[in-house]
């Protein structure tokens, strides 16, 4: 048996919000956290276990506007903080607030799908929203 295992690139990661992010409160720039859902298991063995932090960065993060302009949000994954280290994640997340007051649009994108609440013409991603990213590269990970 190999002492090193292969967890290969494009291996997908179940995530979920830890903080709700919105046009409201949020600026280009901010980092965000999120946490693994579920574990990342190869061959029986842990690669990556659930709760560990993933950092994201938001890339857009425009207000609602004059004459109907939506709010828009978009999120960058960037890397899971593991105890070896910082591991590359890639993903981006989308929010849109529709022009009709009450509804808000979703769109996902890089393997992502999300739940979205009512929030107007501002954009919001809630807390507890479920979400994907997928490894950059492939990783070895020492079998124990």
């Amino acid at each position: 048996m190999p002492a090193r295992l292969l967890v290969p690139s494009g291996t997908l990661i179940d995530l979920v919000t830890r903080d709700a992010i919105s046009t409201k409160k949020n600026e280009k720039g901010d980092l965000l956290y999120l946490k693994v859902a579920a574990p990342v298991v190869v061959d029986g063995v842990t690669a990556i276990p659930a709760d560990t932090v993933v950092v994201a960065q938001l890339t857009r993060a425009e207000k609602r506007g004059a004459f109907g302009r939506s709010g828009k949000l978009d999120v960058q994954l960037l890397y899971a903080e593991l105890p070896g280290g910082p591991l590359r994640v890639s993903g981006t997340i989308e929010a849109r607030g529709k022009k009709d007051a009450g509804d808000t649009a979703a769109t996902a994108a890089a393997f992502l799908a999300l739940p979205f609440l009512p929030t107007g013409r501002s954009a919001e991603i809630p807390a507890g929203s479920e979400v994907s990213g997928r490894l950059d590269r492939d990783i070895w990970i020492d079998r124990r």
